[in-house]
């Protein structure tokens, strides 16, 4: 699976599509400011969900954001609950 970033105008996400889906998964994001993003919401077709592509789209996230000197204030359910699960991850995420 290829996950993809793009971001324009302060909103931005990661998106792919799974294979064998039609709809895309995606985790979106806006920028408060040059280093802060807050993450609110991610989807996963019904159809691929349980596969782990939720979680890919998170490291994705937080890959992204190490690169480039971001914080992440996780706002959507899911990715909050994920950096709750991931203490490697406090570098990048803003309480």
């Amino acid at each position: 699976m290829n996950i993809k970033f793009e971001e324009d105008g302060g909103r931005g996400r990661w998106h792919a599509t799974p294979e064998g889906v039609s709809e895309e998964a995606e985790m979106t994001f806006s920028r408060t400011n040059a280093e802060l993003i807050m993450i609110d919401h991610t989807f996963v077709p019904p159809s691929a969900r349980g596969q782990g592509i939720a979680g890919k789209l998170a490291q994705a996230a937080v890959t992204k954001s190490r690169a480039e000197g971001w914080k992440i204030i996780p706002v959507c359910p899911y990715m909050k609950a994920e950096a709750e699960k991931h203490s490697d991850w406090d570098d990048v995420i803003k309480a």
